[in-house]
Order: C-alpha cells, then sequence, then structure tokens
C-alpha cells in the first residue's frame, strides 16, 4: 500500500498549501494545468464583436438625434407661422403688419365707413381764446352710452366709468380746455378756429366707437345749471332738450368701423389693429379699397433651405463613415438600408395641398447620388432655382420645405423611437444576447466525477477554512498517481515544494 507518514494536522489549513499548489500548477509540473491557464488568458483578450456593433448601432442613433434636432427646427412653428411681408395695393386706405402665425394670404379690403369719436362743440363762439371770461363752476364729466332715439337724442344714458369733477373759475376757453385735459375725464378738449375767424371749445371722446359717448353737467356760480349764460353753456346731455342741458352742438356722432373683407361684413370700434387672418392686421385710413397680400419671408425660406441639405449632408457623411470604415452594420441589414431610406425620401414626390411644387427639385434641392452604391448621397441648393419657385409659388415652396423635413424626421424616428424604432430594438436583442453568452462563460462546470482534478481543489474558497477530509483524500489520491509516474521525484517536488513540508519528514511509497 501507499503510505503518507509525517502528517501534521497544522498543515491543514488551506492558506498555507495554496500558494505552493499554486505554483506547480502555473508551472506545468501538476495534472492539466497549462492548458487551463493558456485557455483563461486567450478568453479575456479576445475581441467581443458584440460589443463592436453596440457601440456602433450607440454612434449611428446619435447621428439620427442630431438630425431630427436639425429638422426639427425648420418646421417649429416659431418658423412657420412665424410671420411674413405683407403689402397693401393702396397705402392710403390701409396699412398692414404681420405677426406670429401669418400664412401665405391675399386679402380684399373695403371699407365704408372709418370708427369716429363723439364729438361737440360750443354753439357760441368769442374772439379771442385766453381773455374772455366764460363762467365759473363746476364740470362733471360722465363717460359712457346712449340709448339713441335719433342722431342726436336718447332716452338713456350709461355711464361706464366714475364721473370727474372739474373746478373752474373765471374760465376761458383755453384754460377750460386745459383744465378738461388735465383732469383724465376720458375726453379731450381743444380750442379750435372757425371759418370766420372766431374760436369755439370742441370736446371729444378719447375713444372711437358708437358706444364711446360723453355728457357733461354743470354746477354755474350764477345758479342756472342748463341755460344759454355763464358756464353753463357747457352742459351736454342728450337725453335733455337743446338749448336746456343740451348746450353744446354734436358735430360728430360716435361710430363703430365697417368694412368687408373678401366680401364677409366687419364692424370694429376701432380703427387700428383690424384682423384680417391669423397674424395679418390693418390700420384703416380712409374708406375705399385695398388689395392685401402676405408671403413667406424669402430669407427665411432660403435659410431653411440651407438647414435642410446641411444636415441631410452632415448625417449621411456621417453614416457613410461608420458603413465604409469595416464595422459590423455594413453586414447588418437595418443599419445598411438607413442611408438608401434616406436617399429615396428625398427624392419622393410629397403631397402639397393645391401646389404644383411637390419634389424638392422644383425648388432647387437637387439629389446628387453617392459614389458607391448604398452610401448615402447629397443634397445641393441652387438659390436661383429656389427664387424662381419663390415667386411663382412662395407659399406651395415654404410648405414642401417643412413637408420634406417632417417626413425626413418621421424616417429617422422609425429608427429611433424608444418604442419601436428598429435601431432600438437591435440594440435591446444585442445586449440580451451579450448578457447570455457572459453568463455561459462565466458558469463554472460541475464535475461529476470523484476525485476532483487539482485545478478543482484549488479552487476552493481559502480565508482560513480548514481542508475538509475530501480534500485531504483527493491530494492523497493525486500524490498516489504521480508517485506511480515519478516516484523518485515525488519526495522533493511534491512534498517539498506542493505542501511546505521538509522532505526528510515525508516520503511515499508505491
Amino acid at each position: 500500500m501507499n503510505s503518507l507518514s509525517g502528517y501534521n494536522s497544522s498543515f491543514s489549513s488551506f492558506d498555507s498549501l495554496l500558494p505552493n499548489l499554486s505554483s506547480l500548477l502555473s508551472s506545468g509540473l501538476l495534472l492539466g494545468s497549462s492548458s487551463a491557464a493558456s485557455q483563461s488568458s486567450a478568453s479575456s483578450n479576445a475581441t467581443d464583436p458584440i460589443q463592436i456593433e453596440l457601440s456602433t448601432l450607440g454612434q449611428l442613433m446619435s447621428i439620427l438625434g442630431t438630425f431630427q434636432s436639425s429638422l426639427q427646427q425648420i418646421y417649429a412653428p416659431s418658423i412657420q407661422f412665424g410671420g411674413g411681408t405683407a403689402s397693401s395695393s393702396n397705402p392710403a386706405v390701409a396699412s398692414v403688419s404681420t405677426s406670429t402665425g401669418a400664412q401665405n394670404a391675399s386679402y380684399l379690403l373695403n371699407v365704408s365707413q372709418l370708427a369716429q369719436a363723439h364729438s361737440a362743440t360750443t354753439s357760441f363762439s368769442l374772439s379771442d381764446s385766453g381773455t374772455t371770461v366764460v363762467g365759473s363752476g363746476s364740470l362733471t364729466i360722465t363717460t359712457g352710452s346712449y340709448a339713441y332715439t335719433s342722431s342726436t337724442s336718447a332716452t338713456s344714458f350709461t355711464a361706464n366709468d366714475t364721473p370727474v369733477t372739474i373746478s373752474i373759475s373765471n374760465g376761458t376757453l383755453s384754460s377750460i380746455a386745459s383744465s378738461i385735459n388735465g383732469a383724465n375725464a376720458g375726453v379731450v378738449a381743444n380750442v379750435v378756429q372757425n371759418s370766420s375767424g372766431a374760436y369755439q371749445l370742441q370736446i371729444s371722446q378719447a375713444s372711437t366707437g358708437a358706444s364711446n359717448n360723453f355728457k357733461i353737467s354743470v354746477s354755474d356760480n350764477d345758479g342756472n345749471n342748463t341755460d344759454q349764460s355763464g358756464l353753463s353753456r357747457l352742459a351736454f346731455d342728450q337725453t335733455l332738450a337743446v338749448g336746456s342741458g343740451q348746450n353744446l352742438t354734436q358735430t360728430q356722432a360716435a361710430l363703430n368701423a365697417s368694412y368687408t373683407v373678401n366680401g364677409a361684413s366687419g364692424s370694429n370700434a376701432s380703427n387700428f389693429g383690424i384682423q384680417l387672418g391669423s397674424g395679418v392686421s390693418a390700420n384703416l385710413l380712409a374708406t375705399g379699397s385695398s388689395n392685401i397680400t402676405v408671403n413667406v419671408d424669402f430669407g427665411q425660406l432660403n435659410t431653411n433651405a440651407q438647414s435642410l441639405a446641411s444636415a441631410f449632408n452632415t448625417a449621411q457623411g456621417s453614416i457613410n463613415s461608420l458603413l465604409g470604415n469595416q464595422v459590423l452594420p455594413s453586414n447588418d441589414p437595418i443599419a445598411a438600408m438607413l442611408p438608401r431610406m434616406l436617399n429615396q425620401q428625398v427624392q419622393n414626390s410629397y403631397s402639397n395641398g393645391s401646389s404644383l411644387l411637390t419634389m424638392l427639385s422644383q425648388v432647387g434641392l437637387s439629389y446628387q447620388r453617392p459614389a458607391q452604391y448604398g452610401l448615402g448621397g447629397t443634397l445641393s441648393l441652387n438659390v436661383n432655382s429656389l427664387q424662381a419657385a419663390y415667386n411663382s409659388d412662395s407659399s406651395g415652396t415654404a410648405n414642401l420645405l417643412y413637408t420634406a423635413a417632417q417626413s425626413l424626421n418621421a424616417l429617422a424616428n422609425s429608427y429611433t423611437s424608444q418604442g419601436s424604432g428598429s435601431l432600438v430594438n437591435e440594440t435591446r436583442a444585442l445586449q440580451t444576447q451579450q448578457r447570455n453568452r457572459q453568463l455561459v462563460i462565466h458558469t463554472p462546470q460541475t464535475p461529476n466525477t470523484f476525485p476532483f482534478n487539482l485545478q478543482n481543489l484549488l479552487s476552493y474558497p481559502s480565508g482560513n477554512s480548514m481542508l475538509s477530509a475530501q480534500q485531504i483524500s483527493g491530494l492523497a489520491m493525486y500524490a498516489l498517481v504521480y508517485s506511480i509516474g515519478a516516484p523518485y521525484t515525488l519526495n522533493a517536488l511534491l512534498v517539498g515544494q506542493g505542501l511546505g513540508l521538509s522532505s526528510s519528514g515525508f516520503s511515499a511509497t508505491a
């Protein structure tokens, strides 16, 4: 029988055995050590093709993300509806302006009545405006609206503001006008000179419109507040009789502006800011007709076209660099299809309403084929062709660029969308494959025979754990096998180097 003598329990700690056994394993002197070590090293240094493809797919999605950001700027609402340029064929009748929301359009504006402010003038006149005294007392001015039964007679007055009372002392026409204007009473007073050269006081509502009227009540120091003497000559209440409280003479009725826009009737209390359409307004200056035209600004249109070409060319150039650099997507049908789909998209015919402009080539954006099939082409802009398209159909030209940018963005989104994007789904599938592969590589095989090989014995955790009886039995069996093959070296090699024991204190025989 084989025998092991000189065994000492102090060496039953696995930590004391592991260093020497490990050195024997790495030197190839013990069974199976050399091949296992070399295979482990080779595996760790191998290039992972899945990781390369994942990196490339990530770069493709980044390229498309930048591309989409550029496209979205082209058809952003602030660009599409940012306002164009407007003109009036008859600027004496109306001026026109645009704001955000203006779109290409034409409007026929007919003005039949301008809005007017309620006005009345003294029925008396004076030879001077600053010397002759009109009277003393107070004026109470109220703004509101009359319920008219005729142009100068009403049944009631409804105030829409707080009455304002103004004290007058020996007031002349000029001093009374100054006092009224300084009171912020909602009316404007002016001294006017009539055709005979005499002076009168005119009082007008500050705002135009049929519902913007005024009345003036007087407290006259002479004791009579409605007669035609003293300060009461300025009384004006159209619910009262002329000459008995309605002492000013109405010179202009309060009226709204009346007009038509493309045949549709309109009315407004003001002559300013008349809305003709979305983002388009006019100021009415006189009665008459004017053709109002709104066009897209060519400068913005040219910028949009340049941006579309630049975004497309930058994206395709980056994709070409990836696909032409011997990376995995060159063999990936999903990624390889991307530049060809983009090429096709810019050559498509788009729906563009009633416009005859349906292809980018019609507005100066020409597609240039790539030198190699399967790569991305380019777009080039001819500004003269863009200008010609703008001159013939500015709205159609602008809408075509918006539509093309939106379509390209939708195509890119079919690759990058988190919910259903093809590149996103492919990335997820590769990540799952990579995780499964790593699980297989790093899962240790369970031996199904006994004794374990020496590599298994060395792989047990150390941490000052004591050798089990099974481990000791396994080591003993390896010693037995090794002693049969090399009985004269076991004492010096396995015992002396492997277990750290003195060769004189241990012997093995077969």
